[in-house]
């Protein structure tokens, strides 16, 4: 934990608006360390991504994440997902995911109001719950997805949309169609969306290692979305038999095992990885030539970087370049 009371005051300095804690299963689990974050910043949003309606009541997640807003004073907000992470350790079975995080929503939202919520539905059953306290204003429900279905429920239901993790331009003006179909469908407008391109990112001058950390973690996104790959068919790619057959067996220790068989298309389609002038390059695209409302980097370490070193360097390049084109760019 002593990572997490240095970077929490080190992202506020640097000028990030939200610390995102993720929520991979079986590492530090992300509410403890929110708590921490929140007690070591002032001002800076805590997020936590992804939470899925499956491993834990969606009700408890209410609870939990309205405890962090008290405890912060109002910074949190929490990303919504499918999930995947540590379900074969637990025996949990993804299924009718969309209806599932639909319904979560219809449970989280009100709950977090003050509310007390009934509902009786095909993932998730609510009777007469309601929280014993209440946190001190609204608090942000994103929706985290590069599924079809659930960038339309976001756009539908959610307060903010996380596409993830598409790294080129023509994709995320895909996905954010989709965001604004599902808008549209309930009387909303794509402006009425907080958007989000959630990127893997990993930034280094040895760009072999900053590569491989993106095939790792790609191996990971492709292993937890097996077997949809509508996502990697809108970038005009498949997904390679060799790597295909391993992440079949569904051991999630064989992982490590794919990622050396991911190749550098794939990897640059889904991340933002190398030398800094060129993650610069890539993220000013992106936000150039979409309405995307917001950039996220999950950053991921080559070699012996630290988290602490990893922080400084997108705070040093990236965000820099990013604030000066949306001082003078069209984007919303």
């Amino acid at each position: 934990m002593a990572t997490w009371r240095r970077v929490a005051p080190l992202c506020e300095e640097a000028g990030f608006d939200t610390l995102w804690h993720s929520n991979e299963r079986f590492y530090r689990e992300m509410w403890i360390r929110m708590a921490v974050s929140a007690l070591g910043s002032e001002r800076i949003g805590l997020g936590g991504a992804v939470v899925d309606p499956f491993a834990v009541h969606p009700a408890i997640t209410a609870q939990s994440l309205a405890t962090v807003a008290e405890l912060s004073g109002g910074r949190a907000s929490l990303a919504l997902g499918a999930g995947g992470s540590g379900f074969p350790m637990m025996g949990i079975r993804r299924e009718r995911p969309a209806a599932a995080l639909r319904e979560a929503l219809q449970v989280m939202r009100p709950l977090l109001a003050g509310e007390t919520v009934t509902l009786e539905g095909e993932t998730v059953t609510a009777r007469a719950a309601r929280l014993h306290f209440a946190p001190p204003g609204p608090v942000p429900l994103w929706l985290a997805t590069r599924g079809d279905h659930t960038l339309r429920l976001a756009g539908e239901l959610a307060d903010g949309a996380i596409v993830a993790t598409y790294a080129r331009p023509p994709e995320v003006r895909a996905a954010l169609g989709l965001v604004e179909e599902g808008a549209r469908r309930a009387g909303r407008s794509l402006a009425d969306v907080r958007t989000m391109v959630r990127v893997d990112t990993c930034i280094h001058e040895d760009e072999a290692a900053a590569a491989e950390a993106g095939r790792l973690m790609l191996a990971k996104l492709l292993w937890l979305s097996y077997p949809d790959r509508r996502f990697v068919e809108r970038a005009g790619l498949e997904v390679p038999q060799g790597v295909e057959r391993i992440l079949a067996e569904r051991d999630y220790d064989r992982i490590g095992e794919a990622a050396p068989l991911i190749p550098d298309d794939l990897v640059a389609a889904f991340t933002w990885t190398g030398a800094p002038e060129a993650v610069v390059e890539r993220v000013t695209e992106v936000v150039r030539e979409t309405a995307v409302d917001e950039v996220g980097f999950w950053l991921l370490r080559a070699g012996d970087q630290t988290l602490e070193e990893a922080v400084r360097v997108v705070a040093a390049e990236v965000l820099p370049a990013v604030a000066r084109h949306e001082a003078g760019g069209p984007g919303r």
